[in-house]
C-alpha cells in the first residue's frame, strides 16, 4: 500500500506532466486508501481539474463507514458550509450505520437559504427516505422558490416509490402531483412531474419520455389536461 506522501508525489507528477490519463487510476487507489482526509481535501480543491473533482466526489463513498463519519464530522462541527451540499449528496449513497443521521441533515437544510443544499437535500431524501418525509416533499413541491427544488421534491416521491412500491405512498404523491399541475408554471417541474405520473402509475399519457426530456412546451401543455384526469380517476380507485 501506498504512503499518504507517494500518493501526493504522483498527483504532482501527473499535474506537472499533464498525465490526464492516469486521474482516473489515481481516484480508483485513493478510494481504497486510508487517507479519507487527504481524498475529501483534494475533492474541494478548487485548483485542481473539474473532471478529477467530480470522480473523486463520486467514488467517496468507497471509504465506507469511515468516510460517512469524517463528513459527518464536517456538518455536526459545521466546517466547510460551502461544501455541505456535496457532502449531504455523498452521505446520500453511502449504506451504512449513519444513515439514520443522515436523514435528519437531510431534514434540515431543506430549510437552508442555499439552494443547492435543499436540491441535495430533497434527493438525498427520496434516496433514504421515510414516509413521514412525504409532507417535506409535498411542501417543497408547493412551495419553494427554486423550480429545481420543486422538481427533485417531484422526483423523490418516485424514487421513494422504487424502493418500496407502497400504494399509499402513490396515493400521496398523486395527490400531490394533483395538486401541483395545474399551478406549475415551470417547465422543468411539469416535466418531472408527468414523468413520475408514466413511470408510478404505469401509463405513457400520450406523451413520450423523450419529449418530456426535450419540455417540449406545446406536447406539454396538451396532455396536462390528460394526466390530471388520470390522477382523479386513479385517486378515486384508492
Amino acid at each position: 500500500m501506498k504512503q499518504l506522501s507517494e500518493y501526493k508525489s504522483w498527483l504532482k507528477n501527473i499535474i506537472d506532466n499533464n498525465q490526464e490519463d492516469e486521474y482516473l487510476e489515481f481516484v480508483w487507489e485513493i478510494m481504497e486508501s486510508p487517507f479519507v482526509e487527504y481524498h475529501y481535501e483534494l475533492m474541494k480543491d478548487p485548483e485542481m481539474d473539474d473532471d478529477f473533482r467530480r470522480n473523486l466526489r463520486f467514488r467517496f463513498n468507497e471509504h465506507g463507514e469511515e468516510g460517512a463519519a469524517f463528513l459527518l464530522s464536517k456538518l455536526e462541527k459545521n466546517e466547510d458550509p460551502e461544501f455541505h451540499a456535496a457532502i449531504l449528496f455523498i452521505l446520500g449513497k453511502t449504506k451504512g450505520k449513519q444513515k439514520e443521521k443522515t436523514m435528519e441533515y437531510a431534514r434540515k437544510f431543506v430549510k437552508s437559504q442555499d439552494p443547492l443544499l435543499r436540491e441535495n437535500a430533497f434527493i438525498v431524501l427520496g434516496w433514504i427516505g421515510q414516509m413521514k418525509d412525504l409532507i417535506i416533499l409535498k411542501k417543497g413541491l408547493f412551495e419553494d422558490e427554486q423550480p429545481k427544488c420543486r422538481a427533485w421534491s417531484a422526483s423523490s416521491y418516485m424514487q421513494m416509490w422504487f424502493r418500496n412500491e407502497n400504494s399509499h405512498l402513490r396515493v400521496k404523491a398523486f395527490e400531490a402531483y394533483k395538486t401541483a399541475l395545474p399551478n406549475e408554471k415551470d417547465y422543468i417541474v411539469l416535466s418531472v412531474i408527468l414523468s413520475s405520473i408514466r413511470v408510478m402509475g404505469k401509463t405513457k399519457l400520450g406523451i413520450s419520455q423523450t419529449a418530456l426530456d426535450a419540455m417540449d412546451r406545446e406536447k406539454i401543455d396538451t396532455v396536462i389536461p390528460k394526466a390530471l384526469k388520470f390522477l382523479e380517476k386513479a385517486l378515486n380507485n384508492n
